[in-house]
């Protein structure tokens, strides 16, 4: 299938065969002469390729219809065993899907219209996978831009602090049941849609499966993230990220310890690129010129000056109220720095005293006792609201008072400026033996309103090591270091600062599966305390970031939930978290929505339900894929149930069951 445009830009499809025969779906959006151009590689697992739209730069992401124009090769292709791919998929970031876009690599290079040097550029998944190409170092891959990427996929999206994310199983894994076992599209892949089908059906397993069954650190996850080892990439690496969304902590912690050319940038933005319509919070930045020229520089060899720029480029956060929606806009401005972390740090210690944060520790120990409730954190939000949809963002930090412990500073004399990674070191015990501490930092504003800027949590039988967890002997008091999201934000002149712990986050992290009584101890030889890395103003202050601004989004445009609702039942003593979203059309319609449900009495008891369905019409076919997921616990395991059924023209036409049982440790 091809189509050229009035000015001279051609989409085409081909199937390129990987080393084990399967064929791989490719797009490619060039200029339409014979070249050569430097080619971009760009993939995922969410059925994007399609019959090209009637304006072709309505195409996703919109850089590729951009740096076509510009006289690039954009080279997209579905994951195998997804959209419009060959083979199938039985688990994420699977060793033939990594050794494919190696291989795809490749192939680009080798092909005529290609200059030989290629680039990649990706958000989420595809960012995530630029990585696990770049560490390979294939030779053509010069260089790659990582929009929203985790760098250890353990630690930063499935199991963050060791408690697994319910998000995955909430909405992801549900997801891509449906997307994994729906049908070929036959306008792209022609008559053969149904025989790729078949052995996807007859093959495909559930992601969630290996989610499930890998709750420790361990060769699965680090054969997947870069953090096993920084130093193997070799090109050229421009990661952006946005403050709202998951990733800025992974991004800047890369950008640290990585030893290649590299600049990061980090906006206000959730998990959308900063041109895109729906880009919230903002100020929107059109940040295409900005890839056309790190592109230019490392692929078409143009002394363009992008390496004599300030490598750092922050949005400096401002006091907003919280709300339930994302604002369009928020309060901030542009600073650009030399190196990150940033050299004239100069790191506050805030101490926990009685209810307060002071500068300096009380001499005498004392404690402060709190139960873990597992419906803990109604107010906090979703560790997705602020990523890929703009709705369950934290509220007012105020309707969890009654489950935490508090400590709140005196009105600040002037504004201070937090700009890096706050690290909470506590000194805790439990009653239990396995313990959760959920750490958030507040803005307190002079009318009370309680913002929240940051937050970290741990297992703390994880304290030494993510592999090997150890249980606390109960009542023995343990030193413990809680990491929280990394973060730029000004505290302004009269708020306060509060610093909040608890043995939940029930929206965020699964409940551990006993019940007890944690404490804090601060003062005298236990002086738990929070350091602040607290950055003065640039002397002298650099230029700041030449950026191209856009009008802020259209709120009619942002995508809506169907439901998004916390209930509690008190005579149980359960908290039930609800969602539901919709998207799509007639053609391609997808429906997620789920129940997870924990309970205060018995914290290992705790299910969530989830359902996804994706419907797909075409001329050929009328097919709808339904996915019902189960994951609970008990005091001893973790159960994962799968159904997926599938119906063709109103009747039944596949149908299939999966489970696990995995024992639980010391989660």
């Amino acid at each position: 299938m091809n189509a050229t445009y009035e000015n001279q830009v051609r989409i085409e499809y081909v199937r390129v065969p990987m080393r084990d025969g399967v064929e791989l779906c490719a797009k490619i959006t060039r200029p339409d002469n014979a070249g050569p151009f430097p080619a971009i590689m760009e993939y995922n697992p969410y059925r994007r390729l399609r019959k090209p739209l009637p304006d072709y730069r309505d195409e996703y992401p919109p850089a590729v219809p951009y740096l076509a124009e510009q006289g690039y090769a954009i080279v997209q292709f579905d994951v195998r065993g997804t959209g419009n791919s060959g083979g199938f998929t039985t688990d994420i970031y699977n060793d033939e899907e990594r050794q494919d876009a190696y291989d795809m690599v490749g192939w680009i290079a080798d092909q005529t219209w290609c200059s030989g040097n290629v680039g990649m550029i990706g958000k989420s998944y595809g960012a995530v996978v630029q990585w696990q190409v770049a560490v390979e170092h294939p030779p053509a891959l010069k260089a790659i831009i990582v929009r929203s990427a985790n760098d250890d996929v353990y630690t930063e999206w499935v199991y963050p602090g060791g408690c697994l994310r319910p998000y995955m199983f909430d909405s992801y894994s549900a997801n891509m049941n449906t997307f994994n076992f729906a049908p070929p599209d036959p306008d792209v892949v022609g008559e053969q849609w149904e025989t790729l089908w078949q052995e996807r059906l007859e093959n495909s397993a559930p992601w969630g499966i290996g989610y499930i069954s890998n709750p420790l650190q361990g060769p699965y996850w680090q054969d997947r993230s870069l953090s096993a080892d920084f130093g193997r990439v070799k090109c050229a690496v421009m990661v952006i990220g946005g403050w709202s969304d998951c990733y800025p902590t992974a991004l800047l912690r890369a950008f640290e310890n990585l030893q290649c050319p590299k600049k990061a940038i980090v906006g206000p933005w959730g998990h959308w690129y900063g041109e895109e319509p729906v880009a919230v919070p903002g100020p929107r930045v059109d940040t295409r010129p900005i890839y056309l020229r790190w592109f230019d520089h490392w692929l078409k060899e143009i002394d363009n000056g992008v390496m004599n720029e300030p490598p750092v480029t922050l949005f400096v956060r401002r006091y907003s109220p919280p709300a339930a929606r994302m604002p369009l806009e928020e309060p901030g401005e542009w600073r650009s720095e030399n190196e990150w972390p940033l050299a004239r740090r100069e790191d506050r210690l805030l101490y926990l005293d009685e209810a307060r944060l002071d500068e300096s520790a009380a001499e005498t120990g004392d404690r402060d006792e709190f139960p873990f409730l597992a419906g803990s954190g109604v107010s906090s939000g979703i560790h997705w609201g602020g990523g890929i949809m703009p709705w369950g963002m934290p509220l007012d930090q105020r309707l969890d008072d009654a489950n935490c412990v508090a400590y709140t500073s005196a009105p600040l004399e002037e504004e201070i400026e937090v700009t890096g990674t706050p690290i909470a070191k506590l000194f805790v015990s439990s009653t239990a033996r396995v313990a959760y501490f959920r750490v958030k930092l507040i803005d307190v504003a002079p009318d009370g309103t309680a913002k929240l800027v940051r937050y970290g949590g741990l297992n703390a039988t994880h304290r030494q090591s993510h592999v090997q967890p150890a249980p606390l002997v109960p009542g023995d008091v343990y030193d413990l270091e809680v990491p929280l999201k990394t973060m730029s934000y000004v505290f302004e002149r009269g708020h306060r600062m509060r610093v909040s712990i608890a043995g939940a986050d029930f929206q965020n992290a699964w409940p551990v599966a006993e019940p007890g009584v944690h404490s804090i101890h601060r003062g005298g030889e236990h002086a738990s305390h929070i350091v602040l890395p607290v950055i003065p103003r640039q002397s002298p202050p650099l230029p700041l970031p030449n950026l191209q601004q856009l009008p802020p989004t259209d709120p009619e445009k942002l995508p809506k939930s169907t439901e998004y609702s916390v209930t509690r039942d008190m005579v149980e003593q359960t908290a039930t978290l609800h969602l539901g979203v919709e998207s799509g059309d007639a053609n391609n319609r997808l429906e997620l929505k789920s129940a997870f449900t924990v309970n205060d009495r018995s914290p290992a008891t705790a299910v969530l339900e989830a359902e996804g369905n994706c419907r797909v019409r075409r001329p050929q076919f009328d097919v709808e894929i339904h996915s019902e997921e189960q994951t609970r616990s008990d005091a001893e395991s973790f159960h994962h149930a799968v159904h997926v059924r599938i119906t063709r023209d109103g009747k039944l036409y596949f149908e299939k069951d999966w489970s696990v049982v995995i024992p639980r440790e010391l989660n």
